[in-house]
């Protein structure tokens, strides 16, 4: 078998361990109620990307009463992180969001959202040391609470972009590293949907009459590797636009990021590492508002949609 598809599968494995190691531990409490709460499926509406999201009263560490639109000032994005204290993803995905606040200081605000008992919560020190709004609204896993509002199945971490005015942008269960410097890069660069893989993200388009040539950045952990087949295209107006030409990857190979982007300092996470490269494609007959990406037409390839050529 190529070496390639073994790898992504352990990597798929990885991925779902994860998820469900935290769905598990999230069970394993003391307290029998709140297992048999966190089993029951919610049946609530949960807002998919592109509508409203839906406004929460929330408790902070000191007690004191928070709305979830309070997020919302001066025009900032909000990141909304479903988190739990059993959770290793969650701790391993903390050293990367610091990393994220910190370069977008003032124009991203993060609500950590815990899921544990109030009590547990606030005397537990790793709730002491977030540094971003850190809120609780003491339902746990139950139907009603927020955690049901947003996703439907009980696994932490969970996280929801939100636009400055409310929208939901971006969501995704559990953590890949990288992701959050990939939809970090997506916001600073053409306007684009990158939620289905936020690793990857466009960075630059030009579009005339010999092709179009755009401009990527992937991010992943240090010494793991992607390949982008040969059969990638663009989708505009209904008509599909072949791949011509790859500068700084090599086509259907594994390429292995090799530019530092981040050096973890904390106990938890991982060094991250990006590789830039451009891919060229055949001219669109009419330049089109928005358009698709695909890297290649198998099931579990990258997708960036509703690209703005503007």
């Amino acid at each position: 078998m190529n070496k390639k598809y073994i790898q992504a599968a352990i990597l798929s494995i990885v991925g779902i361990l994860f998820i469900c190691g935290c769905m598990q531990t999230s069970k394993n409490t003391k307290d029998s109620t709140q297992e048999s709460e966190q089993e029951t499926v919610d049946t609530l509406h949960n807002p998919q990307v592109g509508e409203k999201a839906v406004d929460a009263e929330l408790f902070d560490m000191q007690g004191n009463k928070h709305h979830l639109f309070e997020a919302f000032a001066d025009g900032r994005y909000v990141l909304l992180d479903f988190w739990n204290l059993h959770c290793g993803s969650c701790r391993k995905a903390e050293s990367e969001l610091l990393e994220v606040y910190d370069r977008m200081k003032g124009r991203l605000e993060i609500v950590a959202i815990n899921l544990d008992s109030i009590s547990e919560w606030q005397g537990h020190e790793w709730s002491k040391k977030i540094v971003w709004k850190n809120w609780n609204d003491g339902k746990m896993f139950k139907k009603g609470g927020i955690k049901s509002h947003y996703y439907d199945f009980n696994a932490v971490p969970f996280y929801v972009l939100l636009s400055p005015d409310g929208r939901i942008l971006w969501e995704v269960a559990g953590y890949g590293v990288g992701c959050f410097f990939g939809f970090v890069e997506a916001l600073n660069g053409p306007k684009q949907d990158n939620y289905a893989n936020p690793n990857l993200a466009i960075r630059k388009i030009d579009t005339n009459a010999n092709g179009t040539t755009i401009g990527f950045r992937y991010y992943t952990q240090k010494d793991f590797w992607f390949s982008i087949a040969h059969d990638s295209h663009l989708t505009a107006n209904g008509k599909k636009y072949k791949l011509t030409s790859a500068d700084g990857i090599t086509l259907d190979e594994n390429n292995t990021p090799q530019t530092k982007a981040y050096t973890v300092r904390a106990k938890y996470g991982a060094d991250i590492n990006y590789c830039d490269f451009t891919l060229t494609f055949e001219p669109f007959e009419t330049i089109p508002t928005t358009f698709d990406f695909k890297a290649g037409d198998g099931e579990d390839v990258f997708i960036i949609r509703n690209i703005s050529v503007e």
